[in-house]
């Protein structure tokens, strides 16, 4: 069983509901409506009054469901095999040490955090994914640094599953236009925070200062400004 599955949609229902549909384990599945599009079905539902971006949907789920042992998260444009869920289950129940589970970064179905999954044991020791990296994008090299930094048994996994890459993006050009410009701005952050591009880190300490691995001060103005 998957004690808490969370999926982030902004657009393409279409998608969603393909890969909603390959779920094939028990799981107490929590879909993210950023987009207000009107998703109902056998799963709970979270709309947030504005999008709360990749890294805040799932931060948000797990804070409110902080009774679960270890939780997963899943991009609507991807569809699961059958087995491959029962096994990243499987992967995350025999955990004892802090771990995440997610596909690999050099498969050419770019399945990185596309799906992930995490225990208590990671956020305990590097803390949840940072938002200002928002709506999305450098959020997954952060949390990916800071977890090899913390000791994180870091696992992948890519089995049968498919992934309809950067589908959301793609399928508005608004959407393609927002991100071209919050882009850069999130990858200015990454080098401010660690010291170079995803890579070429200098820094074992964010900003390079004597803070925990889960640092990162609230940054309004920059919200706003990378705001879809």
């Amino acid at each position: 069983m998957i004690p808490v599955l969370i999926v982030p949609v902004l657009n393409r229902w279409d998608l969603a509901e393909r890969m909603l549909a390959s779920i094939d384990v028990p799981a107490r599945v929590v879909v993210v409506d950023n987009g207000h599009i009107g998703m109902a079905g056998d799963f709970e539902v979270m709309r947030p009054i504005a999008n709360l971006g990749f890294g805040g949907s799932i931060n948000s789920v797990i804070c409110q469901t902080p009774e679960a042992a270890w939780w997963m998260w899943a991009g609507a444009d991807l569809a699961f095999a059958p087995g491959d869920l029962a096994h990243i289950a499987q992967l995350m129940d025999r955990a004892r040490v802090p771990q995440l589970v997610t596909g690999d970064r050099s498969d050419e179905r770019l399945l990185r955090f596309a799906y992930g999954a995490l225990n208590r044991e990671c956020i305990e020791a590097v803390g949840l994914l940072d938002e200002g990296f928002h709506p999305a994008y450098f959020d997954d090299d952060d949390f990916e640094y800071r977890c090899r930094l913390g000791g994180v048994s870091w696992i992948t996994y890519n089995g049968a599953i498919s992934h309809s890459r950067s589908a959301t993006i793609n399928s508005d050009p608004a959407l393609a236009a927002a991100n071209a410009r919050t882009f850069p701005m999130n990858h200015a952050r990454y080098v401010a925070k660690w010291g170079g591009p995803p890579g070429s880190e200098r820094f074992s300490r964010p900003w390079d200062r004597p803070v925990p691995l889960n640092y990162a001060p609230v940054d309004i103005a920059g919200r706003a400004a990378r705001t879809w």
